[in-house]
């Protein structure tokens, strides 16, 4: 199932990676202009983020006093802080596209990583099947490393230490491809796709080098955490202490140390240089979004989108205050329907009945545009 999962968010990136592997002929720096291409392509979204989440500030002093007055009654309290995100058009579900697409990339990333013979070079599954059976013959320690993911990295090991084990497996041209490939797998003679390890056996400036790069993973991360928290304070003094969700915040930059240490350098290294972009922008963003630029652009969209809704179009906060006023509606029929059905006959429930599926019947219609005609013929009840 994972591996699946992997395969589906690697093969659009496995292209992309090769066309800038072609380009500038070495794997660490093609992984290094993805980040930048990665980046820009989410800066538009990213923007859109940074610009809800300025606009979300904007609101906190009056859902502080909804959640105020509604203290009691939690249903209320949603229905009015939906009726607040209508009024100033804001999605509050706008952040999960950006985190999905954070996961979709890493996802891919791994998968690129995991697999240069496949999405680089073109090696058929065939080939490295056999390729992978020669590392199983030659060096077993190796092979166990061999998961389904990192086959082709044992592969380029075992080749680059012994690549006449591999003749009359595969062809002298990939062997060749193969040797030059794994050259260029390296930043400053670490290949990439190494796995950094907690405690090697020889410490040298090889696995020194390595062993660092999950930690700059996570310290870039960290000062990323630590900058966005002190710019949202900044801007929201009043800003709720977010207990448990700060906590997590601070661990996920060591998760991704520990991380780090379970897969291939360049993962870590995609990982490093995609949090040191990311720190760029945000201070950027940050510093482009004061509060009177804000107020401007805010009053800017909404009346774009006063337009644009003024056809009768219902944004994403119209929809879900319609499902909650539905819902809304509906439990209060139904406790009217119980209450009223208690001291009927039956006829009379009956009766009532039918009525209640006439007039559901008749919602139907006129939710899909159709039309509805009573024919007068009561339902049967069984």
């Amino acid at each position: 199932m994972m591996d699946a999962l992997y395969h589906i968010c690697g093969l659009p990136f496995g292209w992309i990676m090769r066309l800038i592997y072609l380009l500038v002929d070495n794997y660490a720096l093609a992984i290094l202009v993805f980040t930048i291409i990665t980046r820009l392509i989410l800066f538009p979204i990213s923007y859109k983020q940074q610009l809800s989440s300025a606009k979300m500030q904007r609101l906190n002093p009056k859902i502080e006093k909804l959640r105020k007055k509604y203290k009691d009654d939690q249903k209320k309290l949603q229905e009015e802080q939906m009726k607040l995100y209508q009024e100033e058009h804001i999605n509050p579900g706008a952040s999960c596209l950006p985190m999905f697409l954070q996961f979709f990339i890493l996802f891919g990333i791994l998968d690129v990583v995991y697999k240069p013979l496949s999405y680089i070079l073109r090696v058929t599954d065939d080939v490295i099947a056999s390729a992978f059976e020669v590392v199983q013959r030659i060096n077993p320690t190796l092979a166990e490393q061999g998961t389904s993911l990192r086959q082709e990295l044992t592969v380029l090991m075992a080749h680059h230490s012994d690549p006449s084990a591999f003749a009359g497996t595969i062809s002298d041209s990939l062997s060749a491809q193969m040797a030059d490939f794994y050259d260029k797998f390296s930043l400053f003679g670490i290949n990439l796709g190494t796995t950094p390890q907690w405690n090697p056996e020889v410490w040298n400036g090889t696995t020194i080098a390595l062993f660092l790069i999950p930690f700059a993973s996570g310290l870039i991360q960290l000062i990323l955490t630590i900058y966005t928290q002190i710019m949202q304070k900044k801007r929201n003094p009043n800003m709720p202490n977010m207990g448990c969700m700060n906590v997590m915040l601070f661990i996920m930059p060591v998760f991704s140390v520990v991380f780090a240490f379970q897969v291939p350098a360049g993962v870590g290294f995609y990982w490093a240089c995609s949090s040191l972009f990311s720190l760029i922008q945000s201070i950027g963003l940050y510093n482009y979004f004061t509060p009177s630029r804000v107020e401007k652009l805010v009053e800017k969209e909404n009346q774009k989108l006063e337009r644009k809704y003024a056809s009768g179009k219902q944004s994403f906060t119209q929809r879900m205050m319609g499902q909650m006023q539905g819902q809304t509606e509906a439990e209060k029929a139904r406790a009217k329907n119980i209450e009223a059905a208690k001291d009927m006959s039956r006829s009379e429930l009956s009766k009532f009945q039918n009525e209640q599926i006439k007039e559901a019947r008749r919602r139907m219609a006129e939710k899909y545009g159709d039309s509805y005609t009573d024919t007068g013929e009561d339902t049967k009840q069984p």
